[in-house]
């Protein structure tokens, strides 16, 4: 689906059915889709250059199905930061690869679980999440530093969040997003870079 940008008129491109935020290429304006018609509501601050070799673009396999990646927001908490990438798989999924210090998960959601209470979590015990056993690993709010490409929320600079992280068997993990009223659940598994097998990289030295 290509729109025009109501700021620049230029063409915004959204891939994903599920995306209702963008940030325009072209004059920044942080837009929200509205069926046929998308929203100005800002602009979207330049995002700090960063080494890491995804972009935009980018695309990879992940149990066994091919993934573009569509967009992204970058995350701060008091211990750091990382990038989650938003990602469309061919058959019209969609999920998120979380990158951090080094690290990569591809998560996507789990639908019609059971999710604990936030102010009943603590760290260390364990949890059933979808089936599986996980233990928490931390609990944490967050920021949204900026985002750009196309996302299925709003994440405006500044956005606060709070988030809570498992980990389970075999590379296992799960992630709960307690953003919104109701509770969104995650679940995914670590990988190595070269387990994804990436195409169109951004180059980066020391790649």
């Amino acid at each position: 689906m290509i729109l025009s940008c109501p700021a620049c008129s230029a063409e915004v491109q959204f891939k994903s059915r599920s995306s209702v935020f963008g940030v325009c290429s072209f004059c920044s304006s942080t837009l929200v889709r509205h069926d046929m018609k998308l929203e100005s509501i800002g602009k979207m601050a330049q995002l700090p250059p960063d080494l890491s070799p995804i972009q935009i673009g980018s695309a990879g396999r992940f149990n066994g199905s091919h993934f573009e990646i569509i967009g992204r927001k970058k995350m701060a908490w008091e211990s750091g930061l990382w990038t989650e990438w938003y990602v469309m798989f061919d058959k019209g999924q969609d999920g998120w690869l979380a990158e951090a210090q080094g690290t990569w998960a591809l998560t996507q959601v789990k639908e019609g679980a059971t999710i604990p209470d936030k102010n009943s979590l603590v760290i260390g015990n364990t949890y059933n999440l979808g089936g599986k056993v996980f233990e928490l690993d931390d609990i944490k709010e967050c920021t949204c530093s900026g985002s750009s490409g196309e996302l299925p929320m709003q994440a405006n600079k500044g956005q606060k969040s709070v988030s809570a992280d498992f980990t389970g068997q075999d590379g296992t993990m799960a992630s709960i997003d307690y953003s919104e009223a109701t509770p969104v659940l995650y679940l995914g598994k670590y990988l190595e870079f070269e387990d994804f097998k990436f195409t169109n990289l951004r180059e980066v030295d020391g790649w």
